[in-house]
C-alpha cells in the first residue's frame, strides 16, 4: 500500500479547518487535478480555484457548524465539488449543499464517539448544470408554482406528450399552492413538461418523515420522524423556493444518473437547522427505507476510504511529501 495516503491524511489533519483550502500545497493539488480531468490550461484552473476558494471560505466562515468540521471532511468536500465543476457560491439557487453533521465512528458495541464532518451534495440546480455540461439536456426552465386562481390545464398532444396551459391569476393575499410544472429542453429542439401536484408533495413529505425516523432498540420499534420543516413552513404549505427545487430534482428522476455523489453514511446525522436553511432533504440522498440498527449493512467504501481505514492501523512514516501525492490512484481525487 502507498505510504503517501498516510502522509496526506496526516498533513491535512494537522491543518486548522479554516486553513485547509488556503493551504498552498492543497491549492496546487486541486489545480493539478482540475487540469488533468478537464484538459484545460493551467491558468483557467487557477482562476477557478481562486474564485471557488473564496466562495468556499465564505460558506464555511458563515456557519459555526461548518467551521467546526474536521479538516479531512472539508478537504474531501472541496475536492468533490471541484470534480463536479460546480460553484460554492451561496444563495437560494446555489449549486452545492454543504451539510454539517455528526458521525459516530465508534465500533459496534463500543461507547459512542462522535466527530463533526461536512458532506457535499449537488443541489437540484447543481445537478441541472451537470446534466447540461454532459450534453444530456439543453436547458431546464425555472419551475412554475401553480396556485388557486391561476388558469391551468394539463393535456396530451397528438404525439402523447404532456402539455400545459397556464396563466397567473388573482391569487389573493395568501396564495394556496396546488402544483408545479417545469419545461425541459432537449438537444434536438424538442421539449417535455413534468408536472407535480400536492399528492406528490405528500409522498415526498412521507419519505422525509420515514428517513428521519429513529429505531428504538429498547422498545424494538421505529419512532416517528419529522419531515423537513420547509414542507409546512409556508402557513402550513410547502415553501415556494423549496417546492421549486423539489420540482427540478424530481423532474430528472427518470433520467440517467450523471452525478457520482456518495450516499450519506448511515451514522451521519445532519445538523437540522443548517440543513433546513439550505433546503436539504435527507430523503433525497439516502435509501428510503429505515431498518433496525442490527440489520444495517456497512456502507460500501471507495478505494480512498478503504485506504484511510487501513491507514489507521499503520505507523506513519516520517516524511512530509504532499504535492506529488496525486500520482497514486488511492489518494483523494476528484
Amino acid at each position: 500500500m502507498s505510504t503517501q495516503i498516510q502522509v496526506t491524511k496526516d498533513y491535512i489533519e494537522r491543518l486548522h479547518p479554516l486553513s485547509v483550502v488556503k493551504d498552498a500545497a492543497i491549492g496546487d493539488h486541486f489545480i493539478n487535478k482540475f487540469v488533468a480531468m478537464y484538459r484545460v490550461p493551467k491558468e483557467q484552473a487557477i482562476a477557478f480555484h481562486e474564485r471557488e476558494k473564496d466562495n468556499f471560505i465564505k460558506r464555511i466562515t458563515d456557519s459555526e457548524d461548518l467551521s467546526a468540521c474536521t479538516p479531512m471532511s472539508i478537504f474531501l468536500a472541496y475536492m468533490q465539488v471541484g470534480g463536479w465543476q460546480l460553484s460554492f457560491e451561496g444563495g437560494p439557487q446555489s449549486d452545492v449543499y454543504l451539510i454539517p453533521g455528526n458521525r459516530n465512528i465508534a465500533p459496534k458495541g463500543q461507547p459512542d464517539k462522535w466527530i463533526k464532518e461536512v458532506v457535499a451534495q449537488p443541489t437540484p440546480y447543481g445537478e441541472k448544470k451537470i446534466r447540461i455540461q454532459n450534453g444530456q439536456i439543453k436547458d431546464a426552465a425555472k419551475p412554475i408554482i401553480v396556485c388557486k386562481g391561476d388558469t391551468y390545464e394539463e393535456y396530451t398532444d397528438d404525439h402523447g406528450n404532456v402539455r400545459v396551459t397556464w396563466k397567473k391569476g388573482n391569487r389573493g393575499d395568501n396564495p394556496i399552492i396546488i402544483g408545479s410544472f417545469i419545461r425541459i429542453e432537449k438537444l434536438d429542439g424538442s421539449y417535455e413538461i413534468k408536472t407535480f401536484d400536492m399528492g406528490d408533495v405528500a409522498k415526498w413529505k412521507a419519505s422525509s418523515e420515514n428517513k428521519n425516523a429513529k429505531w428504538d432498540a429498547e422498545a424494538q420499534r421505529k419512532l416517528p420522524g419529522k419531515a423537513n420543516a420547509l414542507y409546512t413552513s409556508n402557513n402550513g404549505q410547502i415553501d415556494k423556493l423549496f417546492f421549486e427545487g423539489k420540482t427540478l430534482k424530481h423532474a430528472f428522476k427518470l433520467y440517467p444518473k450523471v452525478v457520482n455523489a456518495p450516499k450519506l453514511p448511515e451514522t451521519f446525522v445532519p445538523v437540522g437547522a443548517d440543513a433546513i436553511r439550505q433546503g436539504f432533504d435527507v430523503s433525497e440522498f439516502t435509501d428510503a427505507e429505515v431498518v433496525p440498527n442490527e440489520q444495517i449493512n456497512a456502507p460500501a467504501t471507495d478505494d480512498f476510504s478503504q485506504a484511510l481505514a487501513e491507514a489507521e492501523t499503520q505507523p506513519a512514516e516520517e516524511t512530509h511529501q504532499f504535492a506529488n501525492a496525486g500520482d497514486h490512484d488511492d489518494e483523494p481525487s476528484f
